[in-house]
């Protein structure tokens, strides 16, 4: 199999940095996978103490051989995530033609990296799929296999460089969406209103990579249990509250079965706007907000 690179970006949390790469180390194709670390740089008027975990960071990110090869950019100033990933991504796509990516608070099952590799192989072809995920909201489903669904998700992704280079970073029809009461409910998920984020935080990377998704009418390949957990939840991000993590209920370290489909999933697509009218889930829309965009800093 002719392997996707990963890339990981890191900032200033050298715990989690440390996690992240741990289990990517563990995956069962980490020693044949090559392995890029975007560190980005310190802001301007940074505290002594951000540039101390900034410099941590860097001692972590060097402290071992975490893939069969591995390669450093070390940002010199602060590009901020949304800019430190369309670039670093465009950058190594470029190279490798596919890709996997990682932010530093997400902890992968040693599962991902073959399921991710396979269903980039298995749909390369099917140019109605946008993005594989790693990560899935923890609806109830029985089956461990694949779902096919209009959503892509910021927590463990990959995608091919012919989709990437679609990306369309105007979002020129938001207005039209937000203002379409059929446009609207089909962009957001149950009570959850991904139209809200589109409109106010439209800016950032991953709310216009699900909007390119939507305006081209194309799907995402997900796991029916998630093969990623996100260790964000402890307010040590900018966006990220000390909340409980139920997000993570469904992590599973299990092979999941890929299965080609074509279609999306009703049975599991039900599931999930259901999951999101949930009143306990209700309360943590605005956990769930903060984290789905990925804002790590």
């Amino acid at each position: 199999m002719n392997l996707a690179p990963v890339i990981v970006f890191v900032y200033n949390r050298p715990n989690h940095a440390s996690q992240t790469l741990e289990a990517l180390s563990k995956n069962y194709l980490a020693n044949e996978t090559k392995l890029y670390i975007y560190s980005d740089g310190v802001k301007n008027n940074s505290s002594y103490q951000d540039e101390k975990k900034i410099e941590e960071v860097r001692c972590v990110i060097k402290s071992k051989q975490w893939c069969r090869e591995v390669e450093i950019i070390e940002r010199d100033s602060n590009k901020g995530l949304d800019a430190s990933i369309i670039e670093g991504v465009s950058n190594i796509i470029n190279i490798h033609k596919k890709v996997i990516v990682l932010e530093d608070d997400i902890v992968t099952s040693k599962h991902f990296l073959s399921f991710m590799n396979e269903c980039l192989n298995v749909y390369k072809d099917s140019k109605n799929i946008l993005t594989i995920s790693g990560y899935i909201f923890p609806v109830k489903y029985n089956k461990l296999d694949t779902v096919l669904l209009p959503l892509t998700s910021a927590w463990g992704w990959a995608t091919w460089e012919d989709r990437w280079q679609e990306y369309d970073h105007s979002i020129s029809m938001k207005e039209i969406i937000n203002k379409s009461e059929c446009l609207s409910k089909r962009f957001n998920i149950g009570d959850f209103k991904y139209t809200n984020i589109l409109m106010k935080e439209g800016e950032h990377w991953d709310i216009r990579w699900y909007y390119n998704l939507f305006m081209r009418n194309r799907l995402g390949v997900f796991p029916s249990k998630s093969l990623v957990k996100n260790i964000g939840f402890d307010g040590s991000g900018t966006n990220c509250n000390n909340n409980s993590d139920i997000l993570n209920d469904n992590f599973v370290d299990t092979k999941i079965e890929i299965i080609k489909k074509n279609y999306i999933d009703l049975e599991f697509y039900a599931l999930l706007h259901n999951y999101f009218r949930k009143e306990v889930e209700r309360n943590i829309f605005k956990k769930i907000k903060n984290k789905i965009r990925g804002l790590n800093k």
